[in-house]
């Protein structure tokens, strides 16, 4: 039997230092993956300071080639999370996490957004094959993060 290479490809970049350096770290952690399909929770912080994690769901067949389907997921429902569940704070999150056509993460690397407007403006965040997974993962914790400093500023005045 042939080894999909898109699966061990997804495989390879679950083990590098990189990734799992942001497992233990608390940033990321993979909950189940069983390809085409990881599903995966990204820490947040919120816009009253506490510490919370969203899941997400990938669909990554013919990856790296293909960039991966995100969408920010409610496992107890095994469905998109509901508008009304999704991460708040500033315009990069609510554009980030907006439902539209697709429902997907709004994100120039997605692989349905990218195609849109974003990859084109965004050129340095459009998905390219020779990116990993970790690339993914930074940008969602980065994002999800971000209502961390306006907090930090809001806690200083």
């Amino acid at each position: 039997m042939i080894a999909d290479p898109s699966a061990a490809r997804v495989a390879a970049d679950l083990e590098e230092a990189g990734f799992l350096n942001g497992c233990d770290a608390g940033r990321w952690r993979v909950i189940t993956f069983e390809f085409p399909i990881l599903l995966f929770a990204i820490s947040a912080t919120e816009p009253d300071g506490r510490a919370s994690e969203y899941c997400f769901r990938a669909e990554l067949s013919r990856f790296p080639a293909q960039a991966p389907l995100v969408q920010i997921w409610d496992s107890t429902r095994n469905a998109t999370l509901a508008p009304a569940l999704r991460p708040k704070g500033g315009g990069r999150i609510e554009k980030t996490f907006q439902m539209w056509g697709d429902d997907t993460v709004y994100r120039p690397w997605e692989r349905k957004t990218g195609p849109h407007i974003n990859a084109i403006n965004f050129p340095e965040l459009a998905w390219r094959p020779e990116r990993r997974l970790i690339f993914v993962f930074e940008d969602l914790h980065g994002i999800l993060h971000s209502n961390a400093r306006a907090h930090r500023l809001r806690a200083a005045a």
